[in-house]
Formats: C-alpha cells, structure tokens, sequence
C-alpha cells in the first residue's frame, strides 16, 4: 500500500490529505475531487465571502428567513446541536444581539429540517462557522473518500483537526495522533474518530466566551475526541471556554465524547474516551 500526501489551501488555513492506495493517480485524482468539494464548501460557509449561505443569513431581520443549502443547513445543525449540548459554551452566533425573551441556553435562529430554511429570532443575527466549517469539510471529504472506495486516509485542516479513516497498517490499529508536549506527550490511534484541538499558541488569545462576551481565561490547551470532525471542532472550542470540572461532567454524559486539557507543567488531563490515552514511550 502506497501513502500519498496532498495538500491545498482553502477557508483560511491548509487542508492535508495522506491517502493509503496502491495506485498514486487514482489518489490524485481522488485529491482533486476533495479540493473541488472544499472549495465549494468555503463558499457557502464562509461568512467573510460574499454572497455565501451565511453572509446571507448575516444580513436577516427578526422574523425573516432563508433558504440554506444542504450543507450548510447540516454544518449550522452541528453547531447548534453542540450550542444547545454545551450551554452554549459553543455558539455560532455569539456575536448576534440575543433577545431578551430568549432562553439562555438556545440559539436566536431556528431551523427547519423539511425545506432546509434557516429563520431569525433577532434584529441583528451575526453567525460564524469558523470553529466547526473545517471540521465540516473534512466529514464531507471522509463521505467522498468512501465513494471512490478509499478505505484508508488521514486528513488534516490546519494541523488542528484530524479525521482517520482505517488504517495504514493492518498491524496497526488507526493513524497516530499526537496529544499534549513534553512529559504529557501521548499518541492515540485514530480510526473512523476525530481529534481536534484549540489553544492560543497560534493566534493568540482569542476565543470568546459566549456566555459572557468576554475572552476565554483558559490558557493552555485543549482536545475534543469526537465521532464527526465538524463535532471535534465545535466541542474543542467549546472545551477551551468551560471549566475543567465542567468538561469531566460532559464526557462522562456523553460517552462517545473524549477530551484532554494541559495543565502549566505539560502534563495532560484525560477525560472520557480519552482517559486511558497511554503516554508516549
């Protein structure tokens, strides 16, 4: 089995693929498509392009509503299903102006599942799919992969969030990811997972939380083990706003959920799937 690695810029940052196949221009080939679907996929979630799905969705008034594509529907109902999980820890509409009859815990759109339509609850609807539309992409990409029959694959958005299909080696069971630095240093085998990480190494501070508009106070980082990329994403964020105690409680009530958070000494806390994550050697 050959490993082929592709890569190609798009939503800001770098999307990377290793794909496991004996034969190198079919992986090419397939790369292409994936490249084709990420680039589709920045237009209609990026609120920075517009005209996209969500620029749209910025510009609605209280009451009114639109029409979404597929993906974009299925992208918002993943944020808004992490949002409402996470007491908003998570919120693709943190900056919108929040109405004052709304309840804290629920997001000030709705969303209509039979005709894909996305309604407004407030006079200035601000939504951002930064934090889950990589994590997205790679889902999407995961599902194209498989209908070209490409059974093992490890793909990458920005070196944050990984996403592992199979694995390289039959005597292996998944593609290693790498968690924590120094002696909290561990690799975890993915297989049909994801594993997404937030921190302030690379951009600074700057993560807000949602339930206060103000920065998050967390400084070290942390990690989301998750079925879907776009789940990985969105609850890595979500992590990095909430508590430690707070983070232990969610993985235990969501037992397919795994989370990591470094303390100041390098060493790591595990939680969930992701408890008995064995320090490298």
């Amino acid at each position: 089995m050959t490993l082929t690695t592709f890569q190609h810029e798009a939503m800001t940052t770098f999307f990377e693929l290793t794909l496991a196949h004996e034969n190198p221009d079919y992986a090419r080939h397939a790369a292409t498509a994936a490249w084709r679907l990420v680039d589709q996929l920045e237009t209609e979630l990026s609120r920075f392009q517009a005209g996209s799905e969500i620029s749209r969705a910025n510009g609605l008034a209280r009451g009114a509503s639109t029409l979404l594509t597929e993906d974009a529907f299925e992208c918002l109902l993943v944020a808004a299903d992490v949002s409402v999980a996470t007491q908003r820890a998570f919120d693709p509409a943190y900056a919108s102006a929040r109405p004052a009859d709304l309840a804290p815990d629920l997001p000030p759109f709705t969303l209509d599942p039979a005709t894909f339509t996305l309604t407004s609850l407030t006079d200035r609807l601000r939504l951002d799919l930064g934090a889950v539309g990589k994590g997205y992409a790679l889902d999407r990409v995961a599902a194209l992969l498989a209908e070209w029959e490409i059974t093992s694959a490890h793909l990458n958005s920005g070196g944050s969030s990984v996403l592992a299909i199979g694995s390289y080696d039959p005597a292996v069971a998944g593609w290693p990811a790498a968690l924590g630095e120094g002696a909290g240093y561990r690799e975890v085998p993915l297989q049909g997972t994801s594993l997404s990480g937030s921190g302030t190494a690379v951009k600074g501070s700057h993560l807000v939380n949602p339930r206060t508009g103000a920065k998050a106070s967390r400084s070290t980082r942390v990690w989301a083990l998750a079925p879907t990329a776009a789940q990985a994403d969105a609850l890595s964020t979500a992590f990095f706003v909430m508590e430690t105690p707070e983070i232990a409680a969610f993985c235990a009530q969501h037992p397919a959920i795994g989370a990591a958070v470094a303390a100041a000494d390098d060493m790591l806390q595990t939680f969930g799937r992701l408890a008995d994550a064995p320090a490298a050697q």
